[in-house]
């Protein structure tokens, strides 16, 4: 079965140079900036966006790449998250011991605290 999604290695690539009048290229450095990407990337996915011209077979694919970039991301996020409740849970138990070996040092009990 086909999912219509090319499996073959990149094909090369070569670079290109446009001029553009500043308020286009400040508008494009704002855009990476909000996507926290470079202007070259944004100018890149734009115009292979406009080079699909509407075939939705193109479209799809773009956007499956996109979705799996960003699921991809997701997880990395859940298990920073992850990572992040551990630590703060260890930092809790820590927390709660060194005050018992401080009340056990000090000679205090639970009791003559209240």
């Amino acid at each position: 079965m086909t999912t219509g999604i090319s499996q073959s290695a990149p094909s090369p690539t070569r670079p290109l140079s446009i001029r553009l009048a500043l308020t286009d290229i400040d508008r494009l450095t704002e855009r990476a900036r909000r996507l926290s990407a470079t202007p070259t990337a944004v100018a890149r996915d734009l115009i292979r966006a406009g080079l699909a011209d509407g075939d939705p077979h193109k479209q799809a694919e773009r956007l499956l790449k996109i979705e799996r970039g960003l699921a991809a991301l997701g997880q990395d996020l859940q298990a920073a998250l992850q990572a992040t409740d551990a630590n703060r849970d260890a930092l809790v138990h820590i927390e709660a011991m060194f005050d018992q070996l401080l009340r056990a040092l000090s000679g205090q009990t639970i009791e003559e605290e209240k």
